[in-house]
């Protein structure tokens, strides 16, 4: 590994992925890494936070370095001010410069069919903040980019404009925020921040339903911003439409700029996420671990990084040369979780049956017609985007071959790139099973 830096994000990143975001701020963010050795682990945190944090956290501290290095060490929790100053690692200036968003640009997402739009409108608007696409609102399940793009949005914003005021935070800080300003009554401060910035980002708007106070907050401050050509992003879950117990008046407002929704990615895309993300830490991952990495997580992007890390890190601290058995191994949780069910299947192909005229007994049988053949072709390649099963599995519900598997995803991939509404028509069976 690079550095211990590296190998305390993935911690950290670990711990972030299995507890909320009030308990990771408040107890794992913070914390600084003074010393690692094979059996043992030195952290420091202030001084009040040490008996919680032992009390609640450390089998999960301990966890995470066991998912990252691969065997288990032992956690010693000591105060900041006990550590002798030059051992603790200096954090960089706040703002955008850290290197957590820094990982996240333009030119470092992957861009494929799923968010293509999303993508785009994201780096006009950061080239013309204000004057088009506004709002932006983009949406889609968690882990696929929403965040990485509100960070890239940030960095080439402040890139072409350093002195750009904006301001980035999730619907559930501005709602303790204005819970904060209304009891110390600062609203006046709350107000200056929110409604004179150049640019307002709002990770996960949904949060904000329901919460009557914040929602009135939020229509003044969209408004002010939107009146006075100030750029506004905001994600979600869900289109506005569909966001349940929001304000009619805000659901208006947020669907009165353009809306971009980012679906998992296709398997050419996850295989071009994996390659990434080896890149940028240096490390070389063989095609067939890439393949098999893109063929097993298939509906996060997230997931598909910590899979890619988990692996440099094991291959790292065990000097190994990476390998599918590796992958099995390091990957087993995450594989056993994301297994799919017979009744998946049969949905697949009742839905496939529906749409190209056919039986799902016809698609399961030897007949070769055309206009069977086409839609078991389709089938497989909906099986493939949905679940995690191999091409040799895929080819055991139809009693076909890994090559008549592997030659019938080639031929769908090659229409969907010469037909947009083929393409359309796929997309739309996998969305409504998704669904």
């Amino acid at each position: 590994m690079n550095s211990y830096s590296e190998l305390w994000d993935m911690v950290k990143e670990y711990c972030k992925s299995n507890i909320n975001e009030t308990a990771y701020n408040m107890w794992i963010k913070d914390l600084k890494l003074i010393k690692i050795d094979a059996e043992r682990v030195i952290i420091s945190t202030a001084r009040f936070k040490i008996n919680v944090t032992m009390e609640k956290y450390r089998q999960l501290i301990e966890e995470a370095f066991y998912n990252v290095m691969g065997f288990n060490v032992e956690i010693e929790l000591i105060p900041f001010e006990d550590v002798p100053k030059e051992a603790v690692p200096k954090e960089e200036d706040g703002g955008y410069s850290n290197l957590e968003n820094a990982k996240f640009t333009f030119a470092n997402f992957i861009v494929g069919p799923s968010n293509k739009m999303a993508y785009t409108a994201s780096l006009r608007i950061s080239e013309t903040p204000g004057t088009v696409f506004n709002p932006l609102f983009i949406y889609g399940n968690s882990g696929l980019g929403k965040t990485h793009l509100l960070n890239a949005i940030i960095e080439k914003i402040k890139s072409n404009n350093p002195d750009a005021n904006i301001v980035y935070t999730t619907s559930e800080n501005l709602t303790n925020e204005l819970f904060f300003a209304l009891q110390t009554k600062t609203t006046y401060d709350f107000h200056n921040k929110y409604r004179t910035c150049d640019a307002l980002l709002v990770d996960d708007i949904q949060f904000i339903a329901g919460k009557t106070q914040t929602e009135e907050e939020v229509f003044h401050t969209f408004d002010t911003l939107i009146k006075a050509g100030k750029q506004i992003v905001l994600t979600s879950d869900k289109p506005p439409s569909e966001i349940p117990k929001i304000e009619d008046r805000l659901k208006t407002r947020f669907a009165s700029g353009i809306i971009c929704d980012i679906q998992p990615p296709d398997f050419e895309t996850r295989v071009a996420i994996i390659k990434n993300k080896a890149n940028f830490l240096h490390f070389e991952l063989p095609d067939d671990v890439c393949i098999f990495i893109a063929e097993n997580i298939k509906r996060n992007v997230r997931q598909i990084g910590s899979a890619v890390k988990n692996i440099y890190a094991y291959c790292t601290f065990n000097d190994a040369v990476p390998t599918i058995e590796i992958a099995k191994d390091v990957l087993k949780d995450i594989l056993m979780t994301s297994q799919p069910v017979s009744v998946v299947i049969d949905n697949i192909l009742e839905k496939v049956s529906f749409t190209f005229g056919v039986t799902p007994e016809q698609l399961k049988s030897e007949r070769r017609d055309a206009n069977i053949n086409g839609a078991r072709q389709a089938a497989m390649y909906v099986i493939r985007e949905i679940t995690d099963l191999s091409q040799d599995e895929i080819g055991k519900v139809f009693g076909r071959n890994h090559s008549t598997v592997n030659n019938s995803l080639k031929n769908v991939q090659s229409r969907i790139e010469k037909d947009s509404k083929y393409k359309n028509l796929l997309n739309e069976i996998i969305k409504n099973i998704n669904d």
